[in-house]
């Protein structure tokens, strides 16, 4: 009886525009809330935004780690006898096509001639293959790749001492018994080189290996020549043979 007292009453007083009065109302207590919600969220950011990114930073670093803790790594050393069997194969008149390898093998395979690329402050240098990229790092004294000019004075003063030297590129035959290692990130005692100045570092480990010829971001790597083309993927490195005359 109370609810029915009431539309009447509220009929009598609005009649037709009784529900643009109630939209008006719904509309405005909508309004109410969303201000409301608003104001929280953007006082949950002011006082929790910090504490987010500071998380979200930690989760990058976290990955990371996780990242860096699952690549393989060994050291270059003439000596692997897996590199040298595999080479061996490939190498037979009757041999396989191809040979897949992974760090360990391509390590010895490109311990030899990665010797003349190294500056002689090298000690310590190991190789990676993650996805389609080689990885290769080793200690050197730092001035002996910070390169001259501006550059290298600056670099120089900045770098001294003894650090680690990290390196990730493509690997592509460019003839028989020659590599060239395209560098697309290089790191200096965990300083990030931006890409345009790669040239300018590596230009001191250029004119020491001889490799005018090739890109100004590529070094060139020493491969027997036995091999005819070079394809990096799935983190393996596969060498295809050449065709025996």
């Amino acid at each position: 009886m109370v609810l029915t007292v009431g539309g009447a009453a509220a009929y009598w007083l609005y009649g037709d525009r009784l529900p643009s009065v109630l939209s008006r109302a719904a509309s405005g207590a909508a309004s109410r809330v969303t201000d409301a919600a608003t104001t929280a969220s953007e006082r949950l950011d002011s006082k929790q935004g910090a504490r987010i990114a500071s998380e979200n930073e930690a989760a990058r670093r976290a990955e990371r780690a996780k990242l860096e803790q699952s690549i393989v790594w060994a050291r270059l050393s003439p000596g692997g006898t897996a590199g040298r069997e595999a080479m061996a194969r490939l190498s037979r008149r009757n041999g396989p096509a191809f040979v897949s390898l992974r760090a360990p093998e391509l390590a010895a395979v490109l311990a030899t001639g990665m010797v003349k690329v190294l500056p002689p402050s090298a000690t310590r240098p190991e190789v990676a293959i993650v996805d389609e990229q080689v990885l290769m790092r080793t200690v050197v004294e730092l001035r002996d790749v910070a390169g001259d000019g501006a550059l290298g004075s600056l670099l120089g003063v900045a770098l001294d001492g003894r650090d680690t030297l990290r390196m990730a590129g493509t690997l592509d035959l460019v003839r028989p018994g020659l590599a060239e290692y395209r560098v697309r990130e290089l790191r200096m005692a965990g300083i990030a080189v931006p890409p345009r100045l790669i040239p300018s570092v590596l230009g001191a480990l250029r004119r020491a290996a001889a490799a005018d010829s090739l890109p100004t971001d590529a070094l060139p790597i020493p491969l027997p020549k036995a091999v005819a083309d070079v394809r990096v993927a799935n983190g393996k490195v596969t060498l295809y043979k050449a065709v025996v005359p």
